[in-house]
């Protein structure tokens, strides 16, 4: 309960942490606002499967084949991210997965998009999807852990065991990101933010420093949280 207190008070510290701004156009409730459109087995329904081959067809036809298409809307979704459009990068997310429904990448898209909203743990369930499906890009798991973190202590029906295997799987996963790209600073500024979270904070200045020293800029807001949990270390 102590970690959830600490979740709900500091809030707008997840918010300032996140990669994009919160404050673009937001989810609705349609279909296409929804990962898989809300349903994984749309070819089952004559209705569903018509469109969905309909809009196949024509994005085959605008990239070129089934890949191509799939890694141009997955570009685009990530773009949209960034610019707090939820919206459109959820649309262009799903119509990477129906372009590539066995790549882990729409997956993660989903996740990201959830979590920057706060919906960590609906994120932790598309983050399981794409882990399942073979997510595999250093910066991509580095998410994965953050996420979930944030459903760990964001979530009050886990109990302590649930919560520490939570937190045992995000350290996994960043040891796997760091394993494959040693240098990537992205990895341990978002490894900080999560020993942030866990309460953590020596480690937490330990990620932060070496972010530092492959060339990355921790966020100021990060840190004005993190010194008023523990002063910056010396060394």
């Amino acid at each position: 309960m102590q970690l959830l207190a600490k979740y709900v008070v500091n809030i707008v510290g997840v918010l300032l942490l996140s990669a994009c701004t919160t404050s673009g156009r937001p989810l609705a409730d349609s279909n296409d606002q929804l990962p898989m459109y809300g349903r994984s087995d749309r070819q089952v329904e004559p209705g569903l499967r018509a469109a969905d081959d309909k809009l196949s067809a024509e994005l085959i036809q605008r990239y070129g084949s089934p890949q191509a298409a799939a890694r141009n809307l997955l570009q685009q979704g990530v773009r949209y991210f960034k610019a707090g459009d939820y919206a459109m990068a959820m649309k262009s997310f799903n119509q990477a997965w129906l372009m590539d429904p066995n790549s882990p990448e729409p997956f993660w898209g989903f996740a990201v998009v959830y979590d920057d909203q706060g919906k960590s743990c609906a994120a932790k369930a598309m983050v399981d999807r794409a882990l399942s499906l073979n997510l595999s890009k250093p910066a991509e798991l580095a998410d994965a852990g953050r996420i979930y973190t944030y459903c760990a202590v964001s979530d009050a029906t886990l109990g302590a065991d649930d919560r520490r295997r939570y937190f045992e799987q995000a350290e996994e996963l960043y040891f796997r990101a760091v394993s494959m790209a040693p240098t990537n600073p992205y990895l341990y500024g978002s490894w900080a933010i999560a020993h942030y979270w866990q309460g953590n904070y020596a480690d937490a200045w330990k990620m932060t420093k070496k972010q530092q020293a492959l060339g990355g800029t921790p966020g100021e807001n990060f840190l004005s949280l993190l010194r008023a949990k523990m002063p910056e270390p010396r060394r």
